[in-house]
């Protein structure tokens, strides 16, 4: 199967973009070339949602918006979204002299319609028909969906069209061990046909109940209907616990690939900026501010109380009061001060006796006459010595200050010295912190709310759910394995009462090649999948060893790549070492990886088919890249690529100079062409360029 054209009508940003592929067996290459956020990823959307519906859309298909962003509503409120893809198939018929290969073409358009209302929109369920073009015309074919998945498989629809990013958990632990095998696992059996057996052993068991229903006909007592209707009771749950463990594990795959996608969004999240973070650092910045101005307070304070202490004052007056104080002292040697006549005088009147043996008694004349004596001395020296006190104050008030002067060392520039570059320093965290607060509101400003919180919970969510259906999965194992032990031994008995019975003995034999069918079935499908696995395994290696240029007799790092029969993709490194994709890979070993798996998986069951493959050298350079794209043009039978322009460099003489390379690479393959066609994004609009025109047409 290849794909001829496509044509897009209204699928977001396609507004009507047509291409073509090239379906020449010796030019397998195409190349859609554009630069981010111009229509790649949206290419390969479409046309997966030709084939496969909303079920290829992200997330199902519920809340993807199809139409363009920009649609005029004035001009319809109802938006046509078309996608129209042309592909051809051929059917091989092998005979003992010829091979017949039979080409048929056919159209798939898919179709709905989304009708905006206000600031949202409603999509009408989707309608596909497919076609068989003839020479006649077109001719419609019923049921679509049952003929297009026969040749496109939905389990197949990452291998036939891969994004190269979600590819990567094909190999990647964040998909989670169990995904991981569980996709590995499905693809291969699918991409090998092993449907069909499983189709086969359904109706085999089928066939298996139908003859027990008539083994219980059988006249052999009671015996025969109570053990065949046991059984059929044990089948019948058997089965059921079969889809309820199928169910469960495709439930579990399904959510561990949610939490995948889901862990991305959260690191696009913090990659935009934690809302709920940056809020709590506005918050933590904000108390960090209000104790700074506490502190800037204080230190204020401290500021001015300096200014205003005793201390400025003495160190600012210091040669000056030692001047005074030394003429203070000098008075008070010569008995100047203190200032003692008055306070001498008064104490003589409160006694009755003077100093010079005279009586001052009142009530005798000479001690009353004396008495007014003394009185008239201290008025008369009253005023003199007013003078007397100030400078008397002053010395006793001089010589605490000394005293307190040499018991103080801290001088008054030290004090300042030390409060001042501090209240500085509070001023600059001040502003520190103001401007880092505002920058966080200016982040928060700008980022949308990621609803980070809201993601996380649906982590949580997604992963309890999945814990359930895993331990769903166990009991049911645990419960099918008691069934299946049950079932046996009602089979023993059963067959004893048959071979008992007259009549039973066609029953007998009917149901023994049932067994014996599904016996070879069962040993048919083993041995595919065994040896179709090993293959596949040894093709991947191959490819891959060959895309990143290893050899293991020179030492390389990888030696060696393998599909356990657990399903898992494993690496060897130098000596047998296991190596772990997720550390050891670089990130273009990874997708050469993948891409090898994918390629190989499409070599092993000769299925041709088109290899979609959206960004698949993104991560590499250099040898690498080059060696990924002549490998991946070697191994493909059509090759359809979504580069970037930096992708591309490096390469150009494998798109459009073949003639240029050495004679040894041109004749490797016959594969390698010049490109039949690239879509360039140029000003958001898509051109395409054909090789044989040499012209350019906006499309």
């Amino acid at each position: 199967m290849k794909l001829i054209s496509a044509d897009f009508q209204n699928f977001r940003l396609l507004r009507d973009l047509r291409l073509d592929f090239s379906v020449d067996d010796n030019r397998v290459l195409t190349v859609i070339r554009a630069e981010n956020e111009t229509g790649k990823t949206t290419i390969l959307t479409a046309l997966q949602w030709a084939f496969y519906g909303d079920r290829a859309l992200p997330g199902g298909g519920p809340g993807f918006r199809l139409h363009p962003l920009d649609w005029d509503v004035s001009e319809s409120s109802r938006v046509p979204v078309v996608v129209t893809v042309d592909f051809e198939t051929t059917n091989i018929r092998r005979s003992q002299r010829r091979t017949i290969r039979t080409k048929r073409l056919y159209r798939v358009v898919r179709s709905t319609e989304e009708r905006l209302n206000g600031t949202g929109w409603e999509r009408h369920a989707s309608m596909v028909k497919l076609f068989h073009v003839t020479d006649a015309g077109y001719e419609p074919l019923a049921p679509p969906e049952a003929q297009i998945h026969e040749e496109l498989p939905p389990d197949l629809r990452e291998v036939f069209f891969t994004d190269g990013d979600r590819a990567l958990s094909f190999i990647e632990a964040t998909a989670g061990t169990a995904t991981k095998r569980e996709r590995v696992q499905k693809t291969i059996r699918s991409l090998l046909g092993l449907g069909v057996i499983e189709d086969a052993l359904k109706h085999v068991k089928k066939a298996g109940s139908e003859i027990n229903a008539a083994a219980q006909r059988i006249d052999s007592g009671h015996k025969m209907t109570d053990v065949v209707t046991r059984l059929q009771e044990v089948e019948r749950d058997a089965a059921g616990l079969e889809t309820e463990i199928e169910d469960a594990k495709n439930q579990a795959v399904r959510l561990d690939e949610a939490i995948a996608e889901n862990q991305k969004r959260i690191e696009t999240a913090l990659i935009r900026g934690n809302r709920e973070d940056l809020q709590k650092q506005v918050e933590q910045t904000a108390r960090q501010m209000k104790k700074v101005d506490e502190q800037r307070q204080a230190a204020a304070k401290e500021h001015v109380a300096l200014f205003r202490s005793w201390h400025l004052s003495r160190d600012l007056l210091d040669s000056i009061f030692e001047s005074a104080f030394a003429k203070l002292n000098d008075l008070h040697d010569r008995g100047k001060i203190p200032n003692t006549t008055i306070p001498v005088l008064e104490e003589r009147l409160s006694n009755t006796l003077c100093i010079c043996g005279e009586s001052l008694n009142d009530a005798e004349p000479d001690g009353k006459r004396r008495r007014r004596h003394i009185q008239r001395m201290i008025d008369g020296s009253r005023a003199a010595d007013e003078l007397q006190v100030v400078v008397t104050d002053l010395y006793y008030g001089a010589r605490a200050f000394r005293h307190n002067r040499r018991a103080d060392d801290e001088r008054w520039l030290d004090r300042y010295s030390a409060i001042a570059p501090r209240r500085d320093e509070l001023e600059e965290m001040a502003e520190h912190h103001g401007k880092q607060r505002r920058a966080l509101e200016t982040r928060l400003s700008e980022i949308e709310d990621s609803g980070l919180q809201d993601l996380r919970n649906a982590q949580r969510h997604y992963r309890e759910r999945r814990d359930g259906f895993h331990a769903m999965r166990t009991r049911g194992e645990t419960r099918l394995e008691g069934l299946r032990s049950d079932q046996k031994s009602l089979t023993r008995q059963r067959d004893n009462l048959l071979k008992e019975a007259k009549k039973g003995a066609l029953v007998l034999a009917q149901l023994h090649v049932t067994q014996d069918v599904t016996s070879v079935l069962n040993s048919a499908y083993q041995r595919m999948e065994n040896e179709e696995l090993a293959k596949v395994s040894d093709s991947m290696n191959a490819v891959f060893l060959k895309m990143i240029g290893s050899d293991p007799e020179q030492g390389s790092i990888i030696n060696e790549t393998r599909i356990s029969d657990e399903f898992d993709i494993i690496v060897f490194g130098p000596n047998r070492h296991r190596l772990n994709p997720d550390r050891d890979l670089n990130g273009a070993s990874r997708r050469a990886l993948t891409m090898a798996f994918v390629l190989a998986l499409t070599k092993v069951s000769e299925v041709e088919a088109p290899n979609v493959i959206d960004t698949p050298l993104g991560m590499m350079s250099g040898y690498v890249r080059r060696s990924v794209l002549r490998t991946a043009i070697d191994e493909s039978s059509q090759l359809i690529l979504f580069l970037t322009r930096s992708e591309i460099a490096d390469c150009e003489e494998i798109l459009l100079f073949p003639t240029a390379w050495p004679d040894a690479v041109a004749n490797s393959s016959t594969k390698w062409s010049v490109l039949l066609g690239v879509a360039i994004a140029r000003n958001n609009s898509i051109f395409s360029w054909h090789e044989k025109s040499s012209t350019r047409r906006k499309t």
